[in-house]
C-alpha cells in the first residue's frame, strides 16, 4: 500500500488554517489582557490548589511583546503549513504537546514556579513538519530533499543544544524580559511532533 503524500496540492494550499489563526489570535488577546495572563499562566502553587486548566492555558501566555511576537509568528507559519497538510495531525500535535509539556515540567522541575509561552508547541510543529516531509521524500526517493530536511532537523538539535549550553535564546532577548529558558519544553514538544509524524496513516491526510 502506498503511503500518503503530504506535498502541498492546490486544494491543501487553499485550505484556510482556521485552527492556527484562532489559536494565534487567542495568544494575542490574552497578552493584551494582563488579568487573563495572570489567570492562565502556569503557576505551580495555583495548579496544586486545583487550577488545573493552567497546565494547558499557560502556552498562550507570554512574558513580553518580543516573546509574544516570535512565538506567535512561528506558531502561525508552522501551524498553517501543518494544518494544510493534515488538520488531524496538526490538532493531535498541538493537543499532545500542550498537555505533555506542562506535565513533564510538573514532574521533573518542581522548582519551576511559573511558565509561559508557545515555544514548546512551536518545537512540536517544527518537528512534525520536518519529519512528515522527510518521510514523503524518502518514499519518493528524492535524496537531495532528504539531505536538506535532515539538515533542518539537525539545525533544531543544534538550537536546543545552544539553549542548554548558554541558557539563552536565539531570537528572544531573554535577559531583557527576565525569562528563564526551559529547554525541556522544547525537547518534549519535539518528541510529540516526531511521534505524531510517525503515526501510521488512518485513511490519508484530512
Amino acid at each position: 500500500m502506498k503511503g500518503t503524500s503530504y506535498r502541498f496540492t492546490t486544494t491543501a494550499a487553499r485550505r484556510l488554517p482556521c485552527a492556527s489563526l484562532l489559536l494565534s489570535a487567542a495568544a494575542v488577546l490574552v497578552f493584551v489582557l494582563p488579568s487573563a495572563t495572570t489567570w492562565l499562566q502556569y503557576d505551580r502553587l495555583a495548579i496544586a490548589a486545583g487550577e488545573i486548566w493552567r497546565l494547558v492555558s499557560s502556552h498562550w501566555t507570554h512574558v513580553s511583546g518580543d516573546h509574544l511576537f516570535w512565538d506567535v509568528l512561528t506558531f502561525l507559519v508552522l501551524g498553517t503549513l501543518c494544518e494544510r497538510m493534515s488538520r488531524l495531525r496538526f490538532c493531535a500535535c498541538v493537543l499532545g504537546s500542550a498537555v505533555l509539556i506542562p506535565v513533564a515540567l510538573w514532574i521533573t522541575m518542581p522548582q519551576l514556579e511559573m511558565y509561559r509561552g508557545l515555544s514548546g508547541i512551536d518545537s512540536a510543529l517544527y518537528v512534525l513538519l520536518a519529519v512528515t516531509l522527510l518521510k514523503d521524500e524518502v518514499h519518493g526517493r528524492r535524496w537531495a530533499w532528504v539531505i536538506a530536511l535532515s539538515g533542518v532537523l539537525f539545525a533544531f538539535i543544534g538550537k536546543v543544544g545552544y539553549e542548554i549550553a548558554t541558557g539563552g535564546t536565539i531570537f528572544v532577548d531573554s535577559g531583557a524580559s527576565h525569562m528563564i529558558l526551559v529547554p525541556l519544553a522544547h525537547c518534549v514538544g519535539a518528541v510529540v511532533g516526531m511521534i505524531v509524524a510517525l503515526m501510521p496513516e488512518t485513511g490519508g491526510a484530512s
